[in-house]
């Protein structure tokens, strides 16, 4: 419930003569501005008053993506979001959207931590569904708060990530055993009793699951290829409970270890440079490099290695965040120098990695992200705003270009 208080409060927010400009420029589209002194609360409640004024009389969604300096900045700004949505009534909560970064460079050997690429998964297949229309009753992608890095990495077309998840209906018909295949390709375990997030169990004509932002796992019955039926079940217990009609099954990394994926990823890093005196490592044969990828492990003929994640762009990823999102996106930038020195610093701990791992022109740093110059230049064909604190309070200053 809103108090009244609090619904006028917001409604002043939105009848400042210095808002009203912000609408227009958002409603417009028409290229980009400068905002000044909203502080981190300001920020915050104004943020859902910006997308509710980008949205056209027309009906049609477009979406809103804030770029931050890091992840703990996105963190806290999601969570004041969020809370700013529960007491304005501004802005649903399951419209905002947080992509992080991952936690670890590439070439360091390093796979990302398992929360990370649960989270990117699963916001990156809302992304690809949500943008293409509100299907099966979800609510639509409204604001997406993600960090420069996030921004620069290069992802697939959203074709690829729709496909990530399983939506499973009684009375359709799957086998049973592809449907494990591919809960393992996209990071569930495979366990003989599910107790916890992203594990699976088949035993005969029963298929047990527990996916991300599930409250309890699911227990699907089949009769030969048809699900008969889908109850929930008490992990400690194993005692199903009530029925269900539809399941979502959301993915647990970005990545699947698909025979393609991976085969696409071991060809680029084991290929003979032309001069034929460099291996996949590309470093001089019969010596070794402490940041060479080291295999691990084997899905068919493709090698796992720690850190083969971040090469996954090398199979065809040649799109980006804000394509992803559309053409229509507004694009606002929370404290744009910060964004821009923490983008550079990033950048060259990134070339740094690539000069010390020995894998030289074979997987190069503009394969795996855009460069922070790249998506300023890229930024620039949006509209939006540059959130910056100094300044006065309620100005909106002109076209910086």
């Amino acid at each position: 419930m809103i108090l009244p208080f609090v619904r006028e409060l917001v409604a002043d927010l939105e009848h400042s003569e210095a808002f009203e400009r912000a609408r227009r420029h958002l409603a417009g589209g028409m290229g980009r501005r400068r905002v000044s002194g909203l502080t981190a609360a300001a920020r915050a409640l104004y943020l859902p008053c910006f997308v509710r004024a980008a949205q056209p009389l027309s009906g049609a969604d477009v979406p809103v993506l804030v770029l931050v300096s890091d992840n703990k900045a996105a963190e806290t700004l999601h969570a004041a979001v969020l809370a700013a949505c529960e007491l304005t009534g501004a802005l649903d909560p399951e419209e905002v959207l947080r992509l992080p970064a991952h936690d670890v460079l590439p070439f360091e050997n390093l796979s990302p931590h398992g929360e990370i690429q649960e989270q990117r998964a699963a916001t990156l297949w809302k992304l690809a569904t949500r943008s293409a229309g509100r299907a099966h009753a979800e609510p639509a992608t409204r604001l997406v708060i993600a960090p420069v890095e996030a921004a620069c990495m290069r992802l697939f077309p959203r074709e690829y990530y729709a496909a990530l998840a399983l939506r499973l209906r009684t009375g359709e018909e799957h086998l049973p055993e592809m449907l494990v295949e591919h809960l393992q390709q996209v990071g569930y375990t495979r366990v003989d009793v599910v107790e916890m997030t992203g594990q699976v169990s088949i035993r005969g004509g029963i298929l047990d699951v527990y996916g991300p932002e599930m409250e309890r796992p699911v227990r699907i019955e089949f009769l030969g290829d048809e699900i008969e039926s889908m109850r929930r079940f008490d992990p400690e217990t194993q005692r199903s409970s009530s029925a269900v009609d539809e399941v979502l099954l959301l993915p647990l990394t970005e990545t699947p270890a698909t025979e393609a994926l991976l085969g696409a990823i071991n060809a680029r890093l084991t290929r003979t440079s032309p001069a034929g005196s460099e291996t996949a490592a590309g470093v001089a044969d019969g010596e070794t490099s402490a940041e060479t990828p080291s295999p691990s492990s084997h899905t068919g003929q493709a090698t796992i290695f720690p850190g083969w994640e971040f090469y996954a762009a090398v199979a065809g990823a040649r799109s980006s965040l804000l394509e992803l999102l559309g053409p229509r996106t507004r694009v606002l930038v929370e404290e744009p120098a910060m964004v821009q020195n923490q983008g550079e610093r990033w950048w060259n701990k990134v070339e740094q990695r690539h000069d010390r791992s020995g894998v030289g022109s074979l997987v190069r740093p503009p394969d795996l992200y855009l460069s922070p110059w790249e998506l300023q230049d890229a930024i620039r064909g949006y509209s939006g705003f540059e959130l910056d604190q100094l300044g006065a309070v309620d100005v909106l200053d002109g076209d910086r270009s």
